[in-house]
């Protein structure tokens, strides 16, 4: 799961559950300060009762006492002398009958009763069941103690309880989606910093240490790691340099040595009185100096490169450099009874470096010929398009296995190395390639199937700029 998905489930969990139980506290809260006014009415009520009955001598039949009771209709009331005999009852006492419990003191309760539709008509659910808040009252009537059980049906207040409770929900449910959005615009603010720093240090590889992740106006943690990265790059970027400079400071070291040796064995080669065995000997380490200076001098140029990677543009005609290097390997390729097809425009005009792009060339062609096959095959085939030239090179031969594909670019690495060893290959000659068509800001691939062939597809932009 992505950060900014964890941080907006965070955020929308801790929200939800702060609502929930900020609800429940309010609900709650309006749920009993209801209760608590009308048990207070309740009491009043049962009182004023108590006082209108004992004005009418507790006569319960007293006809002037039905008139001043405050909203008979509406209240169930039974008032009980000292031995729990009913001296008053309304009429919904006498047609509903609720449980008395003296228990409860004067402490309201809640109590369901069934209540028939065609008995009297008040407010009910469906199944005409009707819920009554009860309380018990000690008075005096007439100097006489009595229990008053005064209760008031409760069925519209407990509709405002559900329709709270439904608001409540509704509300919860608009809260939570409105905190999930914006926890997870929120969320996308808060990781955007780390995606471009992930995105920019996707960008920086041995070829780009130069760049650096930019640090934020707010020193964070995010600054923190930005800053962190940068110096891991800064540190890189020197071992690259040093590594980089100490290859090329050897290979130029080594040039003057191996010149010298060169020279001796080419001399010692001219003398007439050396033995056979001797000349033989020499022969071989005469062709191991050659190797030798062969490496260094791909090394110098590949720590040219790498080090100071200075182009000269000019406006060059592509195939006609191809058709160059082409006929420069003409008689190997007669040699080896390879046979050419190329498939390309009369002109093709790009910018670049005229020496660099031929070095390229050189090198593809090199490895196609030597890794192709007795009577094999080579074709080059050199389109344009809208915003470059791109340039095939495919030659039978043995291939390239797959897991060697993505290796063949890396300095030093060599497929076959009997057949490398054979024709002096140092596994460097497709490292300088890539170098090359990199800075021409352009892409090399390639691709193969072992035992049939192998091609280099080679990209180069029309307009590039330093």
């Amino acid at each position: 799961m992505k950060i900014r998905h964890r941080i907006t489930l965070w955020v929308a969990c801790a929200g939800f559950l702060t609502s929930l139980v900020f609800s429940l506290v309010v609900f709650l809260e309006m749920r009993e300060e209801p209760l608590e006014v009308l048990d207070s009415q309740l009491k009043a009520d049962a009182v004023l009762v108590a006082r209108q009955l004992g004005r009418a001598g507790g006569n319960a039949g007293d006809r002037e006492s039905k008139i001043l009771l405050v909203s008979p209709s509406h209240y169930w009331i039974k008032v009980y002398d000292r031995g729990m005999h009913p001296i008053y009852q309304t009429e919904l006492s006498r047609r509903v009958n609720l449980p008395f419990y003296r228990d409860k003191g004067e402490q309201g309760y809640m109590i369901s009763a069934h209540v028939p539709r065609d008995r009297i008509y008040i407010n009910r659910d469906d199944g005409d069941e009707v819920t009554f808040r009860v309380r018990v009252i000690a008075e005096n009537i007439a100097a006489s103690p009595c229990l008053v059980q005064i209760a008031r049906p409760i069925e519209h207040l407990e509709k405002e309880y559900i329709d709270l409770l439904t608001a409540i929900c509704i509300g919860m449910v608009v809260s939570t989606g409105l905190l999930i959005g914006l926890s997870y615009l929120a969320a996308g603010r808060i990781v955007k910093p780390i995606g471009t720093i992930n995105r920019l240090a996707r960008e920086i590889n041995e070829n780009t240490l130069d760049k650096r992740i930019p640090l934020g106006k707010n020193h964070d943690e995010i600054h923190e790691l930005a800053h962190c990265l940068n110096e891991m790059f800064d540190g890189l970027h020197f071992s690259f340099a040093r590594q980089k400079q100490f290859l090329a400071d050897a290979s130029h070291e080594l040039k003057s040595p191996l010149a010298m040796l060169r020279l001796f064995f080419e001399e010692a080669m001219l003398r007439s009185d050396l033995p056979e065995n001797l000349r033989q000997e020499l022969e071989n380490q005469g062709r191991n100096v050659m190797r030798m200076d062969r490496l260094v001098k791909t090394l110098l140029e590949l720590s040219a490169l790498e080090i100071t990677p200075a182009l000269t543009l000019e406006m060059l005609d592509l195939v006609a450099l191809a058709r160059s290097v082409a006929s420069d390997f003409a008689l190997l390729m007669e040699r080896a009874g390879i046979k050419l097809d190329a498939d390309m425009p009369s002109r093709l005009d790009i910018r670049g470096d005229r020496d660099r792009i031929r070095r390229a060339l050189i090198n593809i062609f090199d490895n196609a010929i030597k890794y192709n096959e007795e009577g094999g095959r080579i074709q080059l085939v050199l389109a344009g398009e809208d915003n470059g030239a791109r340039l095939t090179l495919r030659n039978t031969g043995p291939g390239i296995a797959k897991e060697d594909l993505t290796r063949v670019f890396d300095q030093f690495y060599r497929v076959d190395k009997s057949r490398s060893t054979e024709y002096g290959g140092a596994g460097l000659g497709l490292a300088i390639v890539r170098q090359i068509v990199r800075l021409h800001h352009g892409t090399v691939s390639i691709d193969s199937a072992p035992g049939k062939w192998t091609r280099v597809e080679i990209f180069l932009p029309h307009h590039h700029r330093d």
